[in-house]
């Protein structure tokens, strides 16, 4: 079984590929060839991506940002209890809605929904995020600290955080360092969130992105992290980014049982992700397999 843990679509692959086009990734560095996919991320592109990698699953990760990704108000590292954009609210449901019936026709397309302390209060998302992990089919939380401009521990993701408690699902962060050195989804920030909340099940994504050199120690010190492959492996060698046997080295740090391999389709391909997976130095046959599907198999409670 493979499976791509971090995949996303778009309503409108226009937006897709406006993002990707001019919001250029730079915390690596360097590069001269990047293996990008080339498309939008429609349904029938990811469909089709997934077809030609041979991967049987992928979890559609939603991401609900305020239109013109605002600041934190002046002075503040969290969001006030009454939501600064509660105007957008209906938007965030019915976003989250659109990810959960977008996916539905499709059994290998597993929807994970978003949540905004910016949007809702605490309790008001936990009521719904209750009914999508319920009554909606969603299986997930995708939280991108960066774009919604919260840290992992604003107060506002209370409510956020017993849902996904409540309903046993995982949360996948995007992890990494920003361009205005906020350090909203630095690998620290989030060793108080694990030992306050141990009973989330959080996956950060990219091993920690441009700050890949701090994700040891943050998995050593808390040991029910996972992490995902997505991203960093396309940049090995860039300037500032990892060389094959740095990802080797930080996957085996880790444990290979806590490594899950997604693509960030539509800015990289499952393929092109997954032979480069395959390629790192001192894995068996059958650490490729856990680090390819069968790790997220279990993340997912897939059969």
């Amino acid at each position: 079984m493979r499976i791509d843990t971090h995949l996303h679509i778009y309503a409108d692959p226009a937006r897709g590929l406006f993002e990707i086009e001019n919001f250029p990734i730079v915390e690596y560095g360097e590069k001269a060839h990047i293996p990008l996919a080339g498309v939008g991320g429609s349904v029938d592109e990811a469909l089709a991506a997934l077809d030609a990698a041979g991967f049987d699953y992928a979890t559609v990760l939603g991401s609900y940002e305020v239109p013109g990704y605002p600041d934190l108000p002046p002075g503040r590292d969290h969001w006030p209890t009454e939501p600064v954009h509660g105007r957008y609210r209906d938007d965030l449901v019915a976003y989250n809605r659109w990810v959960c019936r977008m996916t539905a026709p499709h059994e290998r397309l597993i929807p994970f929904v978003s949540a905004n302390p910016a949007v809702m209060t605490s309790d008001d998302a936990r009521e719904h995020l209750g009914e999508a992990f319920s009554d909606w089919g969603a299986r997930g939380l995708k939280l991108h600290p960066i774009g919604i401009r919260a840290f992992p521990d604003d107060p506002g993701f209370e409510g956020v955080y017993d849902a996904c408690i409540e309903a046993d699902v995982p949360i996948v962060f995007h992890s990494g360092p920003d361009t205005r050195g906020r350090g909203f989804s630095e690998p620290r920030v989030f060793a108080d969130l694990a030992a306050r909340r141990p009973d989330l099940r959080l996956v950060l994504a990219h091993l920690g992105g441009g700050s890949w050199r701090d994700t040891l120690a943050l998995a050593e010190a808390r040991p029910q992290l996972m992490f995902d492959l997505s991203e960093i492996v396309i940049w090995i060698g860039a300037t500032a980014g990892p060389t094959a046997e740095e990802v080797a080295g930080l996957i085996r740090g880790i444990g290979v049982e806590r490594v899950v391999t997604g693509s960030d389709f539509p800015w990289y391909t499952p393929a092109v992700t997954a032979a480069i997976v395959e390629r790192l130095p001192g894995f068996s046959d059958a650490e490729c397999d856990l680090l390819l599907g069968e790790n997220a198999a279990r993340l997912l409670k897939l059969g």
